[in-house]
């Protein structure tokens, strides 16, 4: 099954735009109203927006009949968040003009900025009678959209596409962007129209190439038909020539909220120090701080954003999610009736409250908005996405995938919901494996040999965890391994790119296969442990738990499990703590959802990871369960610490910094940030510990050993946590190999693979030589925690059952002779020969009997089967 999503050319804007804008110079002495309102124009171009005011008020001193004097005045004005002053200008262009209408339709605008629907109406009413009618007839179209009167709009809207078939060729730049207007909300019904709207768009800037605010608005549609790119491109070019422009900041913050790169919120800032009063900026900058959960933030916000207009629909829905996620319902049904007052019949709100609840990790509360999205407006393409990947992500496939295929059926530009349809496709080729706790969806080439392990994992995980959290799943949980980390990517956000390793949703756990990544990339077990612990975090907490705590929790969770999981710390960690890189505990959200650098991410993980660790030693494990039960009960951090630790914000950034400080005194010493990195999204770091490697690498070019030696003790000695392939213990291991002392390299390849999660070579070469010195337990040790970083090779499985049927492990051999038959091998025969060798040494003769008879009946004639079938038949009761 395929499916076309429509498509949408990329647009070429950068040279065009900036040639299309010719500044219009002007001498001091041109005073006349045509002069002062074309250098009004220029200055409005540029984001002069004052100097665009006083000139345009100057041009109105000399001719107050002056009409593009007045329209510019009253944009400008706008453009500010005046918008009070701009009816009255255009209120006062009207009485001076002696009732020209040339100004109404934007003196309307300005009017329902302020919330005065009545007013506007009459102002484009007016407007019906002049130039720009046409412009005129679409705002009063849009308004009997918001007030309910769907039918009506939509045939006011449908008349446009006669206007332009008529007109085409005689529409001015204004309105041939009406006519794209009316096609997006034409759209709605006949998805096709989309590229109608681009056509007109297309076509007006080619009118009028300078209207910075068509082509903004070009960016949007871009953006709504999930084209980052192409909007990107659009919004770029608008501030190329105006860097202050207020609408493509916005937009620029939406791309960049779209990639998931970058900050949006300064952006969103940017564009609120131009206009404070646009309610849309105010309502994305609420939304930004929901994201980091500042609840009572992000409420401020969104109520400062109805302050020209009290019903703004986008503040009041902002606000409705802050007071939903704050758990003050009262509230929360306030701000949500009066949206749904301003947009009877619209799934607005629904659909950013699920959207919002989904980004918090409340998936069922999501599931539950986007129904009700759907149920008030059925042809809500949006609503109905959103209620189908939350859906998935809660294990409801059946239901999902119905209405992702209704949604995408009414949108087929959705390119998040298409590709997760088409990832619903490549489900046929996945096996579900059950077990009485979790069933595990894997590919069918990959599930008779990963079965053996994350099942026996999975089990351990759930006991560990459920006896630490006192919190058991209601449900099986669903874990889903996927061989392409671009379906991973799809499965998780809708779009490939995703950068992690896994992603709970609760009782859904998505996370890549371990062929999913090159050898040493990732190491799967740890994953799949990190993730279950998401979900017995999140269930602990009814997914109240902060995205950072529960993340913390998951990397903490993970070095319980292992010795060798788990981030451990780096030099990069401590150059940038020491350098106040890295955001406190008590704004420790900002290191993941607003990133000021590269490798913010993923040292706030490592941070996190130090405050639940240090939690838990205060504390014990109750301590972390009373902070769960806090979130649980709707707290914030601050009043779960408070409440848990006994301590304020700023008690909590100074008792965690002297608890790092303490802990890694000596590492901290080592360590230097070094400034200059910056420009280029890198931490650098020197110091003792670097100084000691560069000397040591200096030595062992030169083969000057003992010297090497020396220095790679003296850097172990200053950061013994570091573990990496160009760690001490990696040198010093082949530095001593090379000396022919397999026992110093066995202490140095033992220590760097106990402090590795990664370390696969490190582990295999240490099993050799554990293997050549008798010490099997150790190479044993070293072969199944390379496992659990590959499981592909089959000569790995073949060491491991080899050495366990020596140290007499037998169900640890019998289950590495079923790995190496999983991964078909050349010589089946002898694979399954060996398994009923394995069953036999351990003493289960039907075992044995069984697959040394599968043996016979692929190869007859196989004389150590036969031999093998003889002795069993002598060891029967």
């Amino acid at each position: 099954m395929t499916r076309a999503t429509c498509g949408w050319r990329a647009w070429r804007v950068a040279t065009a735009l900036l040639a299309a804008v010719v500044p219009m110079v002007a001498c001091a002495q041109d005073a006349d109203p045509v002069h002062l309102s074309a250098r009004a124009a220029e200055a409005r171009q540029r984001g002069a927006y004052d100097q665009s005011i006083s000139l345009a008020r100057q041009a109105l001193a000399r001719d107050s009949a002056h009409a593009p004097a007045a329209r510019l005045l009253v944009r400008a004005l706008m453009d500010v968040g005046r918008y009070a002053d701009a009816a009255a200008a255009g209120e006062a262009f009207r009485r001076a003009s002696g009732g020209a209408v040339d100004a109404d339709v934007v003196t309307g605008d300005a009017l329902r900025a302020r919330g005065l629907a009545s007013e506007a109406r009459e102002a484009y009413q007016r407007a019906l009678g002049g130039k720009d009618s046409l412009t005129a007839r679409l705002q009063l179209a849009t308004l009997a959209l918001e007030a309910g009167q769907r039918d009506e709009a939509m045939r006011a809207f449908d008349t446009f596409i006669g206007a332009y078939n008529a007109n085409r060729t005689r529409l001015t730049a204004d309105e041939l962007r009406a006519v794209a207007v009316a096609c997006r909300y034409l759209g709605r019904d006949d998805p096709q129209l989309f590229k109608d709207a681009l056509t007109a768009y297309d076509e007006a800037i080619a009118r009028d190439s300078a209207n910075l605010d068509t082509r903004t608005e070009l960016g949007f549609l871009f953006l709504e038909k999930y084209n980052g790119t192409d909007a990107r491109a659009m919004f770029e070019g608008v501030l190329a020539i105006n860097p202050r422009h207020p609408r493509a900041l916005l937009g620029m913050s939406r791309v960049v909220s779209f990639d998931g790169r970058g900050d949006a919120s300064t952006l969103v800032r940017k564009s609120l120090e131009v206009n404070p009063s646009d309610p849309e900026a105010r309502a994305i900058s609420a939304l930004l701080l929901i994201d980091v959960e500042r609840y009572d933030e992000a409420a401020a916000e969104a109520i400062r954003g109805l302050a020209a207009d009290t019903g703004a629909p986008s503040p009041l829905i902002a606000l409705a999610a802050a007071r939903f996620l704050a758990g003050d319902s009262a509230n929360f049904t306030r701000a949500i009736a009066r949206a749904h007052a301003r947009l009877p019949g619209a799934a607005d709100a629904e659909v950013t409250l699920a959207d919002v609840l989904a980004r918090n990790r409340l998936y069922r509360q999501a599931v539950a908005f986007a129904q009700q999205g759907a149920a008030r407006d059925p042809k809500a393409a949006r609503a109905l996405a959103l209620l189908g990947v939350n859906q998935l992500r809660i294990g409801r496939m059946a239901e999902g995938r119905a209405n992702l295929d209704r949604a995408f059926a009414l949108d087929p530009y959705d390119v998040w919901a298409k590709n997760t349809l088409d990832l619903l496709d490549t489900f046929d080729g996945y096996v579900e494996v059950q077990t009485p706790r979790f069933t595990f969806v894997i590919e069918k080439k990959d599930a008779p040999l990963l079965s053996l392990y994350v099942a026996p994992l999975a089990e351990e995980a759930f006991d560990s965890l459920a006896s630490r959290y006192g919190y058991r799943p209601a449900e099986p949980v669903r874990i889903e391994f996927f061989r392409s980390h671009a379906d991973f990517s799809v499965r998780t956000v809708g779009l490939a790119g995703l950068g992690a390793l896994g992603v709970c949703f609760g009782p859904v756990i998505a996370m890549d296969s371990p062929a999913a990544r090159r050898v040493g990339e990732f190491n799967w077990g740890a994953t799949l442990w990190h993730e279950l612990g998401h979900t017995f975090t999140l269930g602990a907490s009814d997914h109240r738990v902060p995205r950072w705590f529960s993340e913390g929790l998951s990397v903490h969770e993970e070095r319980r499990a292992r010795p060798s999981w788990g981030s451990d710390v780096t030099p990069e960690f401590l150059a940038a703590y020491q350098g106040g890189m890295l955001a406190p505990p008590s704004h420790m959200n900002d290191g993941f959802m607003r990133p000021r650098f590269p490798q913010e991410v993923v040292l706030s993980y490592y941070q996190a990871s130090l405050v639940a660790e240090w939690i838990e030693e205060e504390k014990g494990i109750a301590g972390i369960r009373a902070m769960l039960a806090a979130y649980r009960r709707g707290a914030s951090t601050p009043q779960a610490m408070r409440e848990v630790m006994g301590l304020d914000l700023a008690a909590l950034d100074a008792r965690f910094d002297a608890y790092v400080r303490g802990r890694f005194a000596r590492e901290l010493g080592a360590v230097a940030l070094e400034r200059g990195g910056e420009r280029d999204g890198e931490i650098r770091w020197g110091g003792a510990f670097a100084d000691a490697m560069r000397a040591a690498t200096s030595y062992a070019e030169r083969q000057e050993w003992d010297g090497a030696v020396r220095e790679l003790e003296r850097a172990k000695g200053l950061f013994p946590w570091y573990a990496g392939e160009d760690s001490p213990y990696r040198t010093l291991a082949r530095i001593h190999l090379v000396r022919g002392d397999s026992a110093a390299a066995l202490r140095e390849l033992r220590a760097m693979s106990e402090r590795s999660e990664v370390a696969y070579e490190a582990n295999l070469e240490l099993a050799a030589v554990a293997a050549v010195r008798g010490d099997t337990a150790t190479s044993l040790a070293a072969l199944e925690r390379a496992l659990y970083i590959s499981p592909f090779d089959a000569s790995v499985h073949e060491r491991l059952a080899e050495g366990a049927g020596r140290a007499s492990r037998h169900g640890l051999a019998i289950r590495e002779r079923q790995a190496v038959l999983a991964l078909d091998p050349s010589d089946r025969v002898e694979a399954m020969y060996q398994l009923a060798r394995a069953y036999a040494d351990a003493g289960d003769v039907a075992a044995a009997r069984r697959e040394v008879l599968r043996t016979l009946d692929l190869a007859p004639n196989f004389e150590k089967a036969q031999a093998l079938l003889l002795a069993l038949r002598e060891r029967r009761p």
